[in-house]
């Protein structure tokens, strides 16, 4: 194709582009006149909004890649999506820390300079493969679903709509974090991002409440799902990732936990986020991926300044034990890569440690809590097969242990990083294990006898469809549905 036809393509995909992007960029002028409309109105805007945001850290983690020369191998098309999402989004983090130093003023016209140079560099077609992506590229995972599939991510979906917690009542800044954070575990550089990421709507409370509460959750429970099925097809099938993930937000402890603690949402789904990243960086291929496991482990330091050793352990772990097929010369361009990371970890966790007095070490509190949710969802009673057949399998012993088409060294790893959590836990922070991490734990471990029962049964196409639909009949039983819409009836329609 000659220089005429390439300019001609170019400068369609820019128009295109660039009236899409700044069509979203008029919603921040548009959501503050929106301060008389009905709460339902007020949240949609502002999901909209917070869609944009996403979608922008998405971008730059796609960029990032791409100047650094990032090329990594990937177990699912999940992987990518998440790893670029998480990756831009902790940039971010840095960046609006850095706006946060300015005053209001210069902080509201850098904010509008950042968004209008992004969209314009975002919109012109640096390389011809941007052109011929689409949205729908980016998860081909998800492209030859068959029809139980479907269902099961429309149901999920849905589920996911009507589990969002009633907003508090409180407006005030200052009352929204004891409200989130009571324990204080959250570093100023969070609110700071939370502050400067909504920006537009400091001056309206209510929005800026609405702002706040709609981050926590579809920043917070969305990125943890995405991890989870992430996660879940390191182990089982993508029919199988799809049923864990439908177990996890079908259970009526994902509900009650967010309404007794809306924060855990963030604080406690860090524990999946750490092991999915060391899942990732074994899998990647590359010492570069390094990078992103020292941001990952600052983003935690900005959750808990006391998961600050957690790097440490990392990094031990994939030197010592999982990354023993690299050479020395490979582990050490790895840890060279989370120097950036683990600078701004240390930098962080030495301005906080004033905070030592609010440890709350893992007691025997988290046995009763399993057992609360256990009783509420039926499903997670075969977790304690799925950890006797995980025990086998990694002591390579018994039928169960040849039958199971598991990867050995994933489950040492999983096992071996659940450990380390357990221990962190028990000395330090207990946040590392309850609520939402004991929930996804659960979860996973009750897909493992269903894992060993479908391949057991592999060719009997038909058998397995019924025992499938029979546990997503299961799952959504006790589901409490109807309890869910009706807190979320009274909350937009009061």
């Amino acid at each position: 194709m000659n220089s005429s036809g390439i300019l001609y393509i170019k400068s369609k995909f820019f128009l295109y582009r660039v009236v899409s992007y700044f069509s979203f960029l008029l919603l921040p002028i548009l959501i503050p006149k929106s301060v008389e409309l009905p709460l339902a109105a007020q949240a949609a805007l502002m999901i909209l909004y917070i869609m944009f945001m996403v979608s922008q850290w998405f971008f730059l983690g796609k960029e990032i890649d791409h100047r650094f020369k990032i090329y990594f191998r990937v177990n699912s098309s999940m992987d990518r999506v998440v790893y670029r999402l998480i990756l831009g989004m902790i940039f971010f983090y840095l960046y609006f820390n850095v706006l946060s130093f300015f005053s209001n003023k210069w902080i509201y016209n850098l904010f509008w300079v950042t968004w209008v140079v992004l969209g314009i560099f975002y919109s012109w077609p640096t390389r011809g493969k941007i052109i011929q992506e689409t949205v729908s590229s980016n998860f081909t995972e998800f492209r030859y679903l068959d029809s139980f599939e479907k269902t099961l991510v429309g149901l999920t979906l849905v589920m996911f709509a009507v589990s969002i917690p009633e907003f508090p009542a409180i407006v005030s800044p200052e009352a929204l974090m004891l409200y989130f954070d009571p324990s204080e575990t959250f570093s100023g550089q969070f609110w700071n991002f939370l502050t400067v990421n909504y920006f537009p709507f400091r001056k309206y409370p209510e929005l800026f409440k609405i702002a706040w509460c709609l981050h926590y959750y579809i920043i917070g429970v969305g990125v943890f799902l995405l991890v989870f099925y992430a996660f879940l097809r390191f182990f089982v099938s993508r029919r199988l990732s799809l049923l864990g993930l439908f177990a996890l937000i079908s259970s009526w402890s994902f509900s009650k936990v967010l309404a007794a603690h809306y924060g855990h949402s963030i604080l406690t789904t860090y524990s999946l986020l750490w092991i999915w990243t060391t899942l990732w960086v074994t899998k990647s291929s590359t010492y570069r991926s390094g990078l992103f496991l020292g941001l990952v482990n600052y983003l935690g330091v900005v959750y808990n300044q006391f998961y600050f050793l957690l790097i440490f352990l990392q990094l031990g772990l994939l030197y010592g034990f999982f990354l023993e097929d690299k050479t020395s010369w490979y582990k050490k361009q790895m840890v060279k890569y989370s120097l950036f990371g683990m600078f701004f970890c240390l930098s962080l966790f030495l301005v906080n440690t004033y905070k030592y007095d609010s440890l709350e070490s893992l007691g025997y509190s988290f046995v009763n809590e399993i057992a609360r949710f256990i009783d509420r969802k039926a499903v997670y009673s075969l977790s304690f097969i799925g950890l006797i057949i995980l025990s086998f399998k990694l002591l390579g012993r018994g039928r169960i242990s040849r039958e199971m088409q598991l990867p050995s060294e994933r489950i040492k790893l999983l096992l071996s990083c659940l450990g380390i959590l357990l221990g962190y836990s028990i000395l330090f922070d207990k946040h590392l294990l309850s609520s939402f991490s004991l929930l996804w734990i659960l979860s996973f471990l009750s897909l493992i006898p269903l894992e060993l029962l479908f391949q057991g049964i592999s060719r009997l196409r038909s058998r397995r469809n019924m025992i499938y639909l029979i546990y997503i009949l299961i799952c959504l039983l006790d589901s409490h549905f109807e309890g869910r819409i009706k807190i979320f009836l009274r909350m937009f329609n009061s």
